[in-house]
């Protein structure tokens, strides 16, 4: 029913090793099969930040130099791009290029096309034009998506794997959200607070551009306070699939989770589009899942799979009581926090101000310094604050019981 999952261990980013392991991998699922010579392919990567590879928050241009190389061999040009959060433009998105270490890998690639004489190129995006949709989705009707995908004749949709604290995980569906213009993502949260409103965004956007592959770099991913924040933790593996969900389903169950832990999962499955769960799919390739799993992977939230069946008093009462011991917020952590006021910037409910207090710039308490301040009743838990913090100062806090209860859960 679902598309094939090809799963391949891969242990580092080696380009020898990416690159035989990229082949293995998109040959079993006959990947590239929709490349014609002369089409433009858009390869979507996930440029969340414009933080170094080595920091496993974006996705690494080793992968994305060997993907480059397979589709100007089969006669295509290709052109990577994102939407990251902020700006867009063309001086925002380049220094980001430029951080996350595209701007030398494509300049390496340019020579070399040019050295064998192809008509073939390899380009980031400079087109930062906004187009006006509509889909007859479950969540979109009308929006706005970065006009740079009009023209081309497919997309790539080429994700990293790492926690996020809204939606659990941040994979391949979550991935299409940059095709969203930066500076209006929150307009999105603001419009579709409720998790399950704004996973079926993400649903929506993936069924409105249909990339015709998906790549998952999970070579290194992140763990913790992600999906910009976290930690980096080794994987090892390279997946990919024509279809994002089972994709997804896979991935989620690597890093020990599953569709009542990330919200993405949930919505496909409502819709018929995605897998219950790993038993309904298909994994192909030279490893199983088991082989890589990481049980102890950190999560960004306490997504808790429990449910009580039926109506009554009693089924609302422990309802209320599981959602209040698993409430999870942001939560500024000072000694950490520079008063760039990014998340007064980024805060699209305006729950931020900033107000006088020391930070980690400051020695003492004065109007020059300031620190964010979160008004709880405007909160709506989008977690932008979280995301968007270059220092990674706005932590997600959870409840003492439920992190007892998330160590209990682990441990078994």
């Amino acid at each position: 029913m679902f598309e094939p999952v090809s799963l391949y261990k891969c242990d580092s980013y080696d380009y020898d090793e990416v690159s035989g392991v990229l082949s293995k991998a998109l040959s079993d699922i006959d990947g590239l099969s929709f490349v014609k010579p002369g089409m433009i392919v858009a390869i979507k990567a996930n440029l969340v930040t414009g933080m170094a590879p080595e920091k496993a928050g974006t996705t690494h241009p080793q992968l994305i130099k060997r993907l480059c190389q397979m589709i100007t061999d089969l006669g295509a040009s290709v052109v990577i791009g994102d939407s990251p959060g902020g700006l867009y433009t063309p001086v925002f998105v380049k220094n980001i290029y430029r951080g996350c270490g595209l701007t030398s890998m494509v300049e390496d690639l340019e020579k070399e096309l040019q050295a064998k004489g192809s008509k073939q190129t390899v380009s980031l995006n400079e087109d930062f034009s906004i187009s006006d949709g509509t889909f007859d989705g479950k969540s979109l009707r009308s929006f706005i998506y970065t006009g740079w995908l009009d023209k081309v004749d497919a997309i790539i949709n080429v994700s990293k794997l790492k926690s996020h604290a809204m939606m659990g995980m941040s994979c391949a569906v979550k991935n299409m959200f940059g095709t969203i213009p930066g500076a209006t993502k929150p307009e999105y949260h603001m419009r579709f607070p409720e998790e399950m409103a704004f996973a079926n965004v993400m649903v929506d956007l993936n069924e409105f551009f249909k990339p015709a592959l998906y790549v998952v770099d999970a070579i290194d991913g992140m763990e913790g306070n992600g999906p910009t924040a976290g930690e980096k933790r080794h994987i090892g593996a390279i997946l990919a699939s024509k279809r994002p969900y089972a994709l997804d389903m896979a991935c989620a169950d690597i890093i020990n989770m599953g569709i009542n832990d990330c919200q993405t999962l949930k919505a496909a499955y409502e819709r018929n589009l995605g897998p219950k769960d790993i038993s309904e799919i298909n994994v192909v390739g030279d490893a199983s899942i088991l082989d890589i799993k990481v049980l102890d992977f950190k999560r960004a939230t306490s997504h808790q799979s429990i449910n009580f069946e039926g109506g009554g008093l009693f089924n609302k009462v422990k309802s209320v009581a599981i959602r209040t011991v698993f409430n999870t917020r942001p939560e500024l952590k000072k000694d950490e926090c520079i008063g760039c006021k990014k998340c007064f910037e980024t805060c699209p409910a305006k729950a931020i101000t900033m107000v006088p207090g020391k930070n980690a710039l400051t020695d003492s308490e004065s109007k020059a310094s300031q620190i964010p301040q979160i008004d709880r009743s405007k909160c709506i838990k989008c977690f932008c604050c979280q995301e968007f913090c270059p220092k990674g100062a706005m932590k997600v806090h959870e409840t003492n019981l439920a992190k007892v209860i998330h160590k209990i859960n682990q441990g078994r």
